[in-house]
């Protein structure tokens, strides 16, 4: 249902002929069937037959940065080729049965969603795209174990499988995001920035006392204006936060997605774009970072650059409640604990009142 919406959406959106898709990437980590989605895509919407197609699984919460990066790639060598980059999380056939606490946390956090994108290296759809891709930046960290250990899908003792996120996840990713950081800044950072950190680092070499300091963190702000971050869990946001020393209005966005939609996985830094785009920040000229997390473990950064004035889309998954947000007041912890979404802290006191409190569970679509 989310693949079939999503997809007609687009297509419909931008009066695009199925046929005139060149390239299909398509990405879920939990949901690997056979026939593949990219099959399924291509036999529903009638694709030609010669579509260079891709089908990309088990790569973790950052593949949907991966696979814009593969599209990228891909349209560096076929000249004048659309290719449709399709993202979605399906969490019920992978959902956990048994008692483990660390394998019980994604049935929480996970929920179902999709997005999806269509890029061009053609010049005459320039006059109607949105945002340009500048960068696409990858880090991973697989060689390391306890990296590649940190999200990991096992057996428990009575043979239930599941998904086990390990409590060093907030370290790992920190060491993931510095390693993709280092490399994304010569790229984008200003030079006073790059000569700023370039002498902390050389100081420290030279001055034992400036060791006992931590690293100069560069101004990112001075690099973008916006901030995707992926909405992998409220520990997750706030590591990055403090790590890049970003405001509660810079990382708003993703707290809104996890808040709402819970971790949408691959799609989850598209719904944070759409956050911005509704609430009309996103200006012509604009930066935008979207940096998501993986299992492996990876950290993927994509820099896009807004080329167009944005008008209101009533086909944004926020249009039609973003006057609601944001929430002033936010009970995460027992979002965790229940797998709540998308309720304020009265409503939520008034559920427990009156014994109406159930578990919920959402269908997400959006199209860009």
């Amino acid at each position: 249902m989310v693949l079939s919406s999503v997809v007609h959406t687009l297509f419909t959106k931008l009066s695009i002929n199925p046929k005139a898709i060149d390239i299909l990437i398509t990405n879920c980590g939990h949901n690997c069937p056979n026939p593949s989605l990219s099959a399924t895509i291509i036999n529903k919407f009638g694709l030609r037959s010669n579509v260079k197609s891709f089908n990309l699984s088990s790569m973790g919460c950052s593949a949907g940065i991966l696979s814009v990066g593969l599209a990228q790639d891909l349209l560096k060598v076929h000249k004048n080729s659309l290719a449709l980059v399709f993202s979605i999380e399906a969490v019920c056939i992978n959902t956990y049965k048994g008692k483990v606490k660390s394998m019980l946390l994604p049935n929480c956090l996970f929920r179902m969603g999709g997005a999806a994108i269509l890029l061009s290296n053609t010049k005459s759809d320039k006059e109607r795209a949105k945002y340009e891709l500048q960068h696409v930046v990858r880090t991973h960290l697989g060689s390391k174990t306890a990296s590649y250990k940190c999200v990991f899908q096992d057996s428990d003792d009575e043979g239930n499988t599941g998904v086990s996120i390990s409590r060093t996840i907030l370290q790992v990713a920190g060491e993931a995001l510095k390693t993709n950081v280092a490399s994304l800044g010569t790229l984008v950072l200003p030079y006073s920035e790059q000569i700023r950190y370039g002498l902390s680092v050389g100081w420290k070499k030279i001055w034992a006392p400036a060791r006992k300091r931590g690293p100069y963190i560069p101004d990112f702000k001075k690099a973008f204006e916006h901030f995707c971050i992926h909405a992998g869990g409220k520990a997750v946001i706030d590591t990055v936060k403090e790590k890049l020393k970003l405001t509660e209005r810079d990382v708003e966005p993703s707290k809104m997605t996890l808040y709402r939609f819970g971790n949408t996985s691959y799609s989850s830094t598209w719904y944070s774009l759409c956050y911005l785009e509704a609430k009309g920040r996103v200006k012509k000229g604009d930066r935008v970072w979207q940096l998501a997390f993986g299992s492996g473990f990876k950290c993927n950064s994509a820099v896009w650059k807004c080329i167009s004035k944005l008008k209101p889309d009533d086909s944004n998954a926020w249009s039609d409640r973003i006057h609601q947000y944001p929430v002033q007041r936010i009970v995460l912890h027992h979002f965790l604990r229940f797998g709540i979404w998308g309720m304020t802290q009265e409503a939520y006191k008034n559920k427990i009142m009156t014994g109406r409190l159930l578990p919920t569970s959402y269908h997400n679509s959006n199209a860009l």
